[in-house]
């Protein structure tokens, strides 16, 4: 099996900056794993990475925390021939559909072939439907679908789509600093993350809301919490270029926040308390 790992915005750069990205994902992917002691190995093109591991579960619940991951799919690979796809999905019909089930394939072809992404349904979906006596194709709400992917000479058979984060990768867009003391703030240096910073953040010695952030970031430097008025230095100290707060609306006043070089975000200003609790779970739990 090898995991199919699906990236969105890093698609719609040009193809150095894709290329760019895309292996700052890959180096990440690699970094959480080693993290884990979990072995894997990785390559990439110019639309997908592929992940080969011997345990799918562990690996999903590491790809679940990688930045810049939109989906993931554990497939079946095979050659990019009609032979071998037939033999796949084939399998996968064996072991998913029954009698009286209705079903749709969903096929995608990158390359050359001698086949059309439709010429592929229509062959698959018929072979389907007679190695499954009372099985029917049902496109619109099938019980069970079968994607097909063909990416030149390589064929993908799968079945499931677990969703990823979403996002840039980790340390794709520069360095900043966020002040962790609360929930609102542990969502909003996620939130940093998320869009590709390479975030430090300030937090009490305690530490528990460090834990959390640094199962999505293995790298992640941590600094006391300032005293008063010590914002600036900590922005120096960091060599941050922007500043993550978990400002709330009900709190929100900046004239009396002191003169800072960089920016300054507040992206749960606007968030509700419920939307924060959630995304503090997802933190936690993922």
């Amino acid at each position: 099996m090898v995991l199919l790992v699906r990236f969105g915005e890093l698609a719609l750069k040009s193809r150095f900056v894709r290329r760019q990205l895309r292996d700052r994902l890959v180096a990440n992917i690699q970094d959480l794993f080693a993290a884990e002691r979990v072995e894997c190995i990785t390559e990439a093109d110019e639309a997908r990475v592929y992940v080969h591991v011997d345990d799918i579960a562990q690996a999903r619940g590491i790809l679940a925390r990688v930045f810049g991951v939109v989906s993931v799919s554990p497939a079946l690979e095979t050659k990019a021939t009609l032979e071998s796809l037939r033999e796949g999905v084939l399998g996968e019909a064996a072991l998913s559909l029954g009698s009286g089930k209705t079903f749709a394939l969903r096929t995608r072809r990158v390359g050359t072939h001698p086949f059309t992404s439709q010429d592929l349904a229509r062959i698959l979906g018929d072979d389907v439907r007679r190695s499954v006596p009372g099985s029917r194709v049902n496109l619109n709400r099938p019980d069970v679908e079968i994607h097909v992917e063909v990416r030149r000479n390589r064929g993908f058979v799968f079945r499931q789509t677990w969703p990823g984060p979403g996002g840039l990768p980790l340390g794709s867009q520069g360095r900043a600093i966020a002040l962790v003391t609360d929930e609102a703030g542990m969502v909003a240096a996620w939130m940093g993350m998320k869009r590709g910073c390479r975030v430090t953040i300030a937090a009490p010695e305690d530490g528990a809301l460090v834990g959390p952030l640094r199962r999505w970031d293995v790298r992640l430097k941590v600094l006391d919490m300032p005293r008063t008025d010590g914002l600036a230095d900590l922005v120096k100290i960091a060599r941050a270029d922007a500043l993550f707060l978990g400002t709330r609306w009900s709190s929100f006043d900046p004239s009396g926040r002191p003169p800072l070089p960089v920016p300054v975000f507040e992206p749960v200003i606007g968030l509700s308390q419920d939307e924060i609790d959630g995304l503090a779970t997802r933190i936690r739990t993922a």
